[in-house]
């Protein structure tokens, strides 16, 4: 049996003054450690956190980019799915790398409490990983 084992932190930032997110903490430990025959180590999901962002002053609308601060393990990845909540446009689930990746764009109202959706993947060549720790950095960004 492998087992994987991941723990996230998150770190929120914002470019701007008028911007702010907030996220209602790090989901917790993420361990993969079934997998059937012949296929990919089974996939673990967690959508226990979730975030909000201010309002935008007119006429700006706000973008949230998503980066690790670190590669994942060889053979893993980590997804990530902000809901949009009914205002914005989410990119869906988007692989996480040490490069900001939009996550949702176009927020326009006030988000408040929408959930945050990691996905931890890995293929059967990832073998037996020890304990390691991501941070996940969502960045709010001002759009003119």
């Amino acid at each position: 049996m492998r087992r994987l084992v991941l723990l996230l932190a998150v770190a929120v930032w914002t470019r701007d003054a008028r911007a702010q997110i907030t996220v209602s903490g790090s989901p917790a430990q993420m361990h993969i450690s079934t997998a059937v025959a012949g296929f990919a180590p089974t996939s673990v999901s967690n959508s226990s956190t979730t975030y909000t962002v201010s309002k935008p002053v007119a006429p700006h609308s706000y973008t949230v980019t998503a980066q690790l601060n670190t590669t994942m393990p060889a053979n893993t990845t980590l997804d990530i799915t902000l809901q949009s909540a009914g205002n914005g446009s989410s990119a869906g689930a988007v692989a996480l790398t040490t490069t900001a990746k939009t996550v949702i764009s176009g927020i326009t109202l006030k988000v408040t409490g929408a959930t945050i959706t990691y996905n931890f993947n890995a293929a059967a060549a990832a073998g037996v990983v020890p304990l390691q720790t991501r941070r996940v950095t969502l960045t709010v960004i001002t759009v003119p």
